[in-house]
C-alpha cells in the first residue's frame, strides 16, 4: 500500500472517536478531573489541585493541566476536557510506529499503529476521559524515545523526561512500565551492538537520568505537600499505586487473577484473536526451546507479558488498567501478522469482515430495544455504519492478502465505534441532566459560588457546568447558606421529603424536575428502553429563600 493509503487509513482508524468530542462529561471520574482542571485556570492555581471536596489527592495532573489549557483556548465546555484525549491517541499511535520500524521496519510499524487507532481499548479512553490515556501515551513515548536513543543518546535524557510526565499522568506505575518493558533486554548482550559488560549495558540507558523524571515529577510532589502534608503524598504514591497490588489501598473487589484474560478478548478488539494466537505461538516455542530469541524484538512480549502479572495481582481490578497495554499487544499481533501466508491472510480477513457483520447487528439491536430513534436517523446510522463493511466487500476484495487483512483490521469495527460515539454515548448522557442544570443555575444564580445539593450526593458534574462548588446540605445547613445570602436555588433530590424545608423555614419554588442516573455504570435495566424508567431518579431545582416573605424576594427570577 502506498503512503497515501496508509495515512487514510490510520486517519479513519482513529476517526470514530472525533464524533464524540463534543459529548457532555459524564460521571464519575471524567468530570471530577474536568472540574479540577476548570479551577486550575479560574484560580490560575495550577499546582495545589483541589474539586468541590477540598485537595483533591487521587490522581497527578498531566490530564487535567491539558484539559485547563483546552478551556482557556476554547472555553469550558466537554470539548476542551475531551480533546486532550485525542491527542495522547495520536501520540501513542505515532510512538507505537517509531517502536515497531526500530525494532523491526517501517511496514510492522505502521501496522502497530493503525491497531492501536483502531483498537477499541484506545476508543474507550478517548470516549471515557480518565488518566490513561495519558499514562499509556507518556510510556510508549518514553519506550520510544530510549528505542531511538540507543543510536541518538540524548534522546535518552528525552526519555527519563517524558517518564516524569509518565509519572504525572497516573504516578509511579508511570515509570514502572517502562522499566518492565526495557531492563530486560537491557541487561542482555542484545542490547549493546558487540561484546559489552552488564554494566556498560546499564550505562548505556544513562540511569542518572533519572534526575530529570524527578525534575519533571518533584514540583507537582512537593506542591501537594504543601496542602496535603505527607499523607497526601504518600496517598497518591503508594496506596493509590503499587498500595493497590498489597492490599493495602482499601480498594478491593471479587474479581479472579484470570480478570485481565478476558478483558484482553474484548478490550483488544478487532485484533484480540490475531493477538491471542501470537501469545500462544510464543510460548509453544518457549516450552519446546526452553528460551526466547536472543533480539530486541522481544521488548513488546516483556512489556505486556510481565504488566500482565504484576496488574493481574493487584486486589483491585478494572478494565483501564489494562488499556496501557495496547501498545504492546498491537506490536505483538502486527509482528504475528507477517508470519500468515496469502491463504491464511485471506481467511483471516474474512474473520474481520464478520466482526463488521456482527457490528450491524449491534446497531439493529440498540435501536430496537435500547435507544429507539425516528426512521431517517436509523436509516442514516445504518448507512454510516455499514459503510466501511461496503467499502471492505469491493476495494478491498482487490487488495493483495496482506493489505487485505490490514484494511479489514482498521475498518472492520469502525462503524460501530463510530455508532458508539456518535449515537449511543449521547443518548446515555441525555439522562444526566447536569448540563441543563448547570446552565440555569448560572442564569438564575449568577454571582453565589456554591450551589446546594440537599437529599442527594453532589455529583462533580453539578460542579462542573454550573461552575461553582455543589455542596450536600441537610435543610437546616441550606437554611444557614440562606442566611449568609450564599445561595439562592438549590438542587433536591428523592430521599427526603420537601416538607422538611418548609419545617425550617425555607420557602420555595421549584424550576423544573429533571431524571437521571449514573451514566457511567448503566445496568441492564437502564439500558433496555422499557425499563429504563424504573431506574431513573428525580432532581428538583428550586429556588429557596427565607420565609419572612411569602413569595420570591424581588429580583430573583431568571
Amino acid at each position: 500500500m502506498s503512503r497515501t493509503t496508509w495515512a487514510i487509513l490510520l486517519t479513519l482508524a482513529i476517526g470514530p472517536s472525533v464524533l464524540g468530542l463534543a459529548n457532555e462529561v459524564q460521571e464519575v471520574d471524567p468530570a471530577q478531573y474536568a472540574d479540577v482542571a476548570r479551577r486550575m485556570l479560574e484560580s490560575g492555581d495550577w499546582w495545589h489541585l483541589r474539586d468541590q471536596n477540598g485537595p483533591f489527592w487521587n490522581k497527578p495532573p498531566l490530564t487535567m493541566w491539558l484539559q485547563a489549557a483546552g478551556m482557556a483556548v476554547f472555553g469550558v465546555d466537554a470539548f476542551a476536557v475531551r480533546l486532550p484525549g485525542l491527542l495522547f491517541a495520536v501520540i501513542t499511535m505515532v510512538s507505537t510506529f517509531f517502536i515497531g520500524r526500530t525494532l523491526a521496519d517501517e511496514r510492522r510499524g505502521l501496522t502497530a499503529a493503525l491497531l492501536v487507532g483502531a483498537s477499541l481499548s484506545m476508543h474507550l479512553m478517548v470516549l471515557d476521559p480518565k488518566v490513561d490515556t495519558a499514562l499509556t501515551a507518556m510510556t510508549t513515548l518514553a519506550i520510544a524515545l530510549m528505542l531511538e536513543g540507543r543510536t541518538t543518546p540524548w534522546l535518552r535524557l528525552a526519555a527519563w523526561a517524558v517518564a516524569g510526565l509518565a509519572v504525572l499522568s497516573k504516578g509511579p506505575i508511570g515509570l514502572g512500565l517502562p522499566v518492565l518493558a526495557l531492563l530486560p533486554e537491557v541487561v542482555r548482550p542484545s542490547w549493546s551492538e558487540g561484546p559489552s559488560t552488564l554494566l556498560r549495558r546499564l550505562w548505556s540507558v544513562w540511569p542518572f537520568g533519572l534526575v530529570f523524571t524527578a525534575l519533571v515529577a518533584l514540583p507537582f510532589y512537593a506542591a501537594m505537600h504543601d496542602t496535603t502534608g505527607d499523607e497526601g503524598v504518600w496517598y497518591l504514591l503508594w496506596y493509590q499505586g503499587f498500595g493497590r497490588l498489597f492490599g493495602q489501598a482499601g480498594f478491593l473487589d471479587d474479581t479472579t487473577p484470570l480478570f485481565f484474560t478476558h478483558t484482553m478478548l474484548w478490550a483488544f478488539l478487532p485484533f484480540s484473536p490475531v493477538l491471542v494466537v501470537g501469545l500462544v505461538r510464543r510460548i509453544a516455542t518457549f516450552a519446546t526451546a526452553r528460551r526466547l530469541p536472543g533480539t530486541i524484538a522481544r521488548i513488546p512480549l516483556w512489556w505486556f507479558a510481565l504488566t500482565f502479572v504484576v496488574i493481574s495481582l493487584s486486589t483491585y481490578k478494572l478494565p483501564q488498567y489494562l488499556y496501557p497495554l495496547t501498545a504492546p499487544a498491537t506490536l505483538l499481533a502486527a509482528e504475528e501478522l507477517e508470519r500468515l501466508d496469502d491463504v491464511m491472510a485471506s481467511r483471516w480477513r474474512w474473520l474481520f469482515v464478520a466482526f463488521g457483520g456482527a457490528g450491524l447487528l449491534f446497531v439493529a439491536a440498540v435501536f430496537f430495544v435500547a435507544f429507539p430513534a425516528p426512521v431517517w436517523q436509523v436509516a442514516l446510522w445504518a448507512v454510516l455504519a455499514s459503510a466501511p463493511l461496503v467499502v471492505l466487500l469491493t476495494w478491498g476484495r482487490r487488495l493483495p492478502p496482506a493489505d487485505g487483512l490490514r484494511v479489514s483490521l482498521a475498518l472492520g469495527l469502525s462503524g460501530v465505534m463510530a455508532f458508539l460515539a456518535g449515537y449511543v454515548q449521547p443518548q446515555t448522557l441525555e439522562s444526566q441532566p447536569s448540563k441543563e442544570l448547570g446552565g440555569l443555575i448560572r442564569q438564575l444564580d449568577p454571582d453565589s459560588k456554591m450551589v446546594p445539593v440537599v437529599f442527594a450526593v453532589p455529583q462533580f458534574s453539578f460542579s462542573f457546568y454550573a461552575r461553582r462548588d455543589a455542596t450536600y446540605l441537610m435543610p437546616d445547613g441550606l437554611k444557614t447558606a440562606l442566611e449568609a445570602k450564599r445561595a439562592k436555588v438549590a438542587i433536591v433530590g428523592p430521599d427526603g421529603p420537601l416538607s422538611q424545608l418548609t419545617e425550617q423555614g425555607i420557602g420555595y419554588e421549584v424550576l423544573g424536575t429533571f431524571t437521571t442516573f449514573p451514566t457511567s455504570r448503566p445496568n441492564p435495566q437502564f439500558l433496555f428502553a422499557k425499563s429504563r424508567a424504573q431506574t431513573l431518579v428525580e432532581l428538583k431545582l428550586l429556588r429557596v429563600w427565607l420565609n419572612e416573605t411569602t413569595a420570591p424576594p424581588s429580583g430573583a427570577g431568571p
